[in-house]
């Protein structure tokens, strides 16, 4: 059982965002005030929780996800997938790599108005 919350960013169309997330049986709308919706989100995997978010994100209407917190039970488990997968990038396994040595080379300017 996987437990996570997300805020979900809207333009203003808070009702028709919260009709589409309303359809999704693992959602469940808490609050919602502004251009932000609070949803918690109840799956069985890691699979089912991602699956959602892109759900989500894909909602006309929606500008961004941000997910705040996330519980795993088998959170272990998956990390020994991902592991075994090579998905994980080897700087965040080296527990020797400080957090100042690390160049970011993306873009937050679409996040800035």
């Amino acid at each position: 059982m996987n437990i996570s919350s997300l805020i979900v960013y809207t333009d203003n169309k808070n009702e028709s965002v919260k009709a589409e997330i309303s359809k999704l049986k693992e959602c469940e709308i808490i609050a919602d005030a502004d251009d932000r919706i609070v949803v918690v989100v109840s799956s069985n995997g890691i699979e089912d929780e991602i699956r959602n978010f892109k759900v989500i994100e894909a909602i006309s209407g929606v500008v961004s996800v941000a997910m705040v917190y996330s519980y795993q039970e088998d959170a272990e488990e998956n990390r020994q997938k991902l592991e075994e997968s090579g998905k994980i990038s080897e700087i965040l396994m080296n527990d020797n790599v400080k957090a100042e040595d690390i160049a970011y080379g993306g873009s937050v300017h679409y996040k800035v108005k």
